[in-house]
This record gives structure tokens, sequence and C-alpha cells, in this order.
């Protein structure tokens, strides 16, 4: 009886149990059908997601190979500019220095002074010199004019009293001339006693001063002459005058090239910019004590910049000058820059390196080299830095 109990309670168990099982296959099948409806549609988006998601890499991928074929594109350019260092061509104390960095200067601004007190001494005791010199000039210039005007005068004096000496001596030539005619005839007359010997004796005496008169008139007119020739011989000490001039003109060339000399030494200690630009950098201080070819600092031309950019030795036979480029500044990724190649390097940069890359132990390891490539500004919409970063991309197709 036992057994059949324990029997019959297994097998209500075993009844329920399948009961249960079969009520739990039949609710499930039940709910399959609703779960498939509702992810149905999840899947239609993945799909479409996924789709557009390939279409789009298709594009991008397609866009990407056409751009590769048609440009060239490099990402480490920098600006670049000339810099000029400004140096020191003399020794000496530094007095002013009147610029900071980033300072904008136009050329020939003064930027820094060197102590000049010596040279501009020395060329101050040239100057009065010079002007001793110039003193002197003027006074052989007023004796030469007042040399001269004696001379002529004296010249012109004596040969108008030569003149008039030779008018008075014609005059007595004559007189001595009408007297010896009438001694003649009153010799005539005396000697058929029709005269007295008084009057006889008195036209002679008259021959007599005459001759007397005229030799006189020649020896003044002699003298006259002689005081002629030497007011001429005066004029001999202009050329004395004449030769100290040419001494003082060689004193005062002597005098101008040592004052130019020393205001170029002046000049040279004044350190002014040669181009207009912006400094970048200062190396000194003021009152430092400088010598000749010590740096004092550095300026560049913010509108002489350009892109350098270092292109692939297997890209380079792509490019040619004119090319327009496309340039990013990593400062100012909103503007739009653009500019055209301009030169092309003819060596590789490798060529001017610090460190020479020799192979002596006969292991090699091929590196693409690189070509400096120059790119020149067409649109720079603002100022650009020496160093700052760009990306460049360089249309081949033309």
């Amino acid at each position: 009886m036992a057994q059949d109990a324990e029997k019959n309670s297994e097998t209500n168990a075993l009844s329920s149990s399948q009961n249960s099982t079969g009520n739990a296959n039949s609710s499930n099948l039940s709910a399959t059908p609703d779960k498939t409806k509702r992810h149905r549609p999840k899947r239609t988006l993945r799909y479409f997601a996924i789709g557009l998601v390939a279409i789009a890499a298709m594009i991008f991928a397609g866009r990407e190979v056409m751009s590769r074929m048609t440009h060239v594109y490099e990402y480490d350019a920098r600006i670049t500019t000339d810099h000029i260092t400004v140096g020191s061509r003399v020794e000496g104390l530094l007095v002013a220095l009147n610029v900071e960095s980033g300072d904008t200067v136009e050329a020939g601004t003064l930027l820094a002074q060197v102590d000049n007190k010596v040279q501009a001494l020395e060329l101050d005791a040239l100057k009065a010199s010079l002007a001793g010199v110039q003193a002197e000039r003027a006074e052989y210039a007023a004796r030469t004019d007042m040399v001269t005007r004696q001379t002529n005068s004296r010249v012109q004096t004596r040969a108008t009293e030569v003149q008039a000496q030779q008018a008075r001596r014609s005059a007595l030539a004559a007189e001595l001339k009408l007297a010896k005619q009438e001694f003649d005839r009153f010799q005539s007359l005396f000697n058929r006693r029709v005269i007295s010997r008084s009057r006889l004796d008195r036209a002679e005496a008259e021959v007599s001063r005459l001759e007397s008169e005229l030799r006189r008139a020649d020896a003044d007119i002699a003298s006259s002459r002689g005081e002629a020739a030497e007011a001429e011989a005066d004029k001999g000490e202009l050329s004395v005058i004449e030769s100290e001039l040419a001494i003082l003109d060689h004193k005062e060339a002597e005098l101008m090239a040592r004052m130019a000399r020393h205001e170029a030494l002046i000049a040279q200690r004044s350190i002014r910019a040669p181009i207009p630009g912006i400094i970048d950098r200062v190396f000194v201080e003021n009152g430092e004590f400088v010598g000749p070819g010590r740096r004092v600092l550095m300026l560049h031309n913010p509108e002489n910049v350009w892109v350098e950019a270092n292109i692939k030795e297997t890209q380079v036979r792509r490019l040619s000058v004119g090319q327009i480029v496309h340039i990013t500044v990593d400062a100012y990724p909103d503007d739009n820059f653009m500019g055209k190649v301009e030169k092309i390097g003819t060596a590789a940069t490798s060529r001017f390196a610090l460190l020479p890359t020799p192979n002596p132990s006969g292991n090699f390891t091929k590196v693409t080299q690189r070509i400096p490539v120059k790119i020149a500004f067409t649109k720079q919409p603002k100022r650009l830095s020496p160093g700052m970063m760009v990306e460049v991309e360089i249309d081949v197709r033309n």
C-alpha cells in the first residue's frame, strides 16, 4: 500500500510538471511573433545607417584619392623670413638702447648709441683747425686783392707820367728845333753885322736851355718807365701769395678728409635700422661694453615673409613654379591664405645639415629626402610671424 501511494504521488508530480512545461511553451510561442515585429524596424534603421556610413566612406575615399592625385600636401611647413642681425662695428660703452623686442621701426631709426665723446672732441678740434685755415685763406685773399689794386694803380700812374713826359719832350723838341733855326738865322745876321753879339748869345743860350730840358725830359721818362717796371715787378708777390694759398688748399683738404673720417667713426657708433621691420630680440642691455662684431639685436621685415615647405623628393617632379597653393595657418585656422610656388630648391635639406651622415660601416637604410620649396603669399589677410606652423596644399593640375 505504501509503495502504491509513493508511485501515485510520483505520477501526479510528473504529470503536474509536464502540464506546467506545456503551458510555458505555449506562452512562449504566442509571444515570439510580437517581439519579431518590434525588432524589425530597428534592424532596418541599423542597416540603413550602415549603408549611409559605407557610402560616405566611399565618397570620402574617392575624394581623398582624387585630391592626392591632383594636389601635393605638406603638414610640416613654416613661415620663414630673412632675419637681419644688427651688430656693433666699434668697441665702446652702450650709452643708449632705444628699442625693445616687438617694437616696429622704420629704416634709419636710431636703435642704439655707443659712446662717441672722444671722437666728437677730436672732430671739434679738426673743425677749429679748419676754421683757422679758412681765416688764413681769407687773409691771403684780402692781401692778394690789396696788392693787385696797389700795383695796378702804380703801374697806371707811372704809365700816365710817361705819357705826360713824352708829350712834354715832344714840345721841348719842337721848341729846340725852332730855337736852333733862330740861332742859325741870328748867326747869319751877326756875320753880316746886322745884330749885336749879345743877341746871338741869347739865342745860343736858349738853344742850350732847351737841350738841357730835353735831356731832363728823357731822364724823367726813363725814371717813370723804371718805376712802372718796378710796379709790375711787385705783382710777383702775387705768385708768392698764390703758392701760400696752394699750401692752404692742401691743408684744408687734409683737414676735410680727417673730419670725414671722424664723422664716419661717429656714424658707426650710431646703430640704425637697415630696413623697416619688427625687433625680434635684443641681445644686450643699456650700459654694457660692446666690441666689434657683437650682436646687438635681430629684426625682420614683416612684409617679406614666405612659406618654406620641405617636399618629399618623390613628389617634387609634380611641382613647377607658379602653381597655386592653399595655405592653412595653425594660428588663424578660419582665415584663407593663398600663395604660389616661387622657387624649388636645387639641393636636399640633408646637404645643409650641421652633422653629416657618413656610412663607414656599410649598413644602409634608404630615407626619402626633402627638397625645400619657397611659397610666396598672394593673399595675406593677417600679419604672420616667422616660425608659425602651416599646412600647404599645392594644386599640381596646371
